[in-house]
Formats: structure tokens, sequence, C-alpha cells
């Protein structure tokens, strides 16, 4: 009975250090790859779940975000083919109140070095930024 406990101890102490050491080693390399988990999206040409702090949580077609301030993310698409003045993203925050908004730049942004595979998302309440999670699709 004593072995059989020391041997559950030993089990458990593995299966958490083995979390601890997958967790961290996935979040060093979400962060190098910017990508996070990819998604199945058939009918989206790009579409992303961002957090708050510019990680990507999920995403197809999205090459990477950065978020150059509070509230402001730059999108960039993978295809570098694709035009921001030529799409048409919805973007939607997640987990939030109603009286927070989400804008989309639709043109090459001075915030984001106005490349054109590349756009602006601010996040926040009515005239102030703040950092918000959010989903955004391009069809």
């Amino acid at each position: 009975m004593v072995a059989s406990k020391r041997i559950r101890m030993v089990g458990w102490a593995g299966a958490v250090l083995s979390l601890l050491v997958g967790g961290v080693c996935t979040d060093a390399a979400g962060a190098a790859t910017g990508t996070g988990t990819k998604v199945t999206a058939p009918y989206a040409q790009a579409a992303a779940v961002v957090n708050s702090d510019g990680s990507i949580n999920r995403s197809k077609g999205i090459a990477g975000v950065t978020k150059p301030a509070v509230g402001r993310y730059c999108v960039e698409l993978e295809d570098k083919s694709l035009d921001v003045t030529r799409l048409v993203p919805v973007a939607t925050l997640q987990y939030t109140a109603f009286e927070y908004n989400i804008r989309i730049s639709m043109w090459p942004d001075p915030v984001c070095g106005t490349r054109t595979d590349t756009f602006l998302v601010i996040t926040g309440k009515p005239g102030v930024w703040e950092d918000q999670a959010f989903s955004i699709v391009i069809p």
C-alpha cells in the first residue's frame, strides 16, 4: 500500500512537471512564430483570435500581430498579395461589456509601417484606447 502511494505521488509529480515544461516550451515557440495554433476556416482567407497582449491564440493566414501601443494592434497577413484596401475584414471583441469598441483601419496605416499587407485594429472605450482580446476574419 505504501509503495503504491509513492508510485502515485511520483506519477503525479511527473505529470505536473511535464505540463509545466510543456507550457513553457509552447509559450516560447508561440512567441517565436507569432502564429498560435492553426485553425480550420475553409471560407476565410485569414482569421485569428488575438489575446489582449497581442499574442495569437489561434489563426489561419496571419503572419503575426504586433502591439505598438495600448489598444492598437498591427495584423500582418501571410499572403503578401492581399491588399488591405481591397479586403473586408470583420472584427469582434472577446469577453467585454457593451461600452467597448473595435475599429479596423481599411488603408495602410503609419502606425503599422504603411504596408499593404498589414492593417491596424484599435480597441477600447470611446475616447480611451484599452487592450482587449478580439477575433478577426477576412472572408
